[in-house]
Formats: structure tokens, sequence, C-alpha cells
């Protein structure tokens, strides 16, 4: 993330990893995909409470998959759900 940015709100970096799973997911769909390697290039900007926040958001919202959990170390793996992936669909068609 370039300096002169500035810090996303936290909707914005949610969007930005429900993206980021969708395009790890068509890479390869049968892997859980870790969180903090998806948003490495934020890692200056988000404490690692970001990760679990993120994940109890996107469980509530129905867009990760059953088999989607958290790790040690406060770190979390999901794929999208078909929810997630309508979700992404309707926003980029809007």
């Amino acid at each position: 993330m370039p300096a002169d940015d500035p810090i996303p709100s936290f909707d914005e970096l949610v969007d930005v990893l429900r993206v980021r799973i969708r395009d790890a997911d068509a890479i390869n769909g049968s892997e859980l995909h870790s969180f903090k390697e998806l948003m490495s290039d934020y890692a200056d900007v988000v404490g690692d409470n970001f990760y679990v926040e993120a994940f109890e958001e996107l469980e509530a919202q129905g867009h990760i998959h059953d088999a989607s959990g958290m790790a040690f170390g406060g770190d979390a793996h999901a794929r999208l759900s078909a929810d997630g992936r309508l979700y992404l669909r309707q926003s980029e068609a809007a």
C-alpha cells in the first residue's frame, strides 16, 4: 500500500479481503485461504484483531464457506460461499 494513501476503513478492508478470497478461490477452490497472507500488503495498517473481526463479519453475512475457521495465532482461513460470490457479482454490476 503506497504511503500517501489514506488508511482504509474496516468495511473497505473487508471488501478488499472478500475480493481476494474470491480470486484465491479461482486459483485453488478446494483450499482455505489465510487472511494474513491475502492481506499481507496491509499488515502495517491492520492489527491482529482485524482478522478475527473480519472473519466474524464475513461469517455473519454468510459470505464464507462453513468449513472456514480461525487458526491459532489469530489468523483466519476461509473460502467464499455462494452468497459471498453473489454479493460480489451484484456489487460489481451496480
